[in-house]
């Protein structure tokens, strides 16, 4: 997935509804590095309808389907 891509999120589960099914854009990973020295890597979206983007975890990457490779 490449920063700008158009995605669309698979029926996760039920305990995720306001995210299933939704379509987005990707707005690339969002990195945090922890005092104990352990790196993160989060990644960032912006979902259709919403004012504010919201971190994915990796998890999460496996559930979105590219619609538009923006490239």
């Amino acid at each position: 997935m490449k920063v700008g891509d158009l995605f669309k999120l698979d029926n996760i589960n039920g305990h995720t509804s306001d995210i299933n099914r939704r379509t987005g854009i990707y707005l690339g990973e969002d990195i945090i590095h922890r005092d104990d020295g352990v790196t993160i890597t989060n990644h960032r979206v912006l979902l259709v309808g919403d004012s504010q983007s919201r971190l994915f975890d990796q998890g999460l990457l496996k559930h979105m389907r590219v619609q538009n490779e923006n490239r």
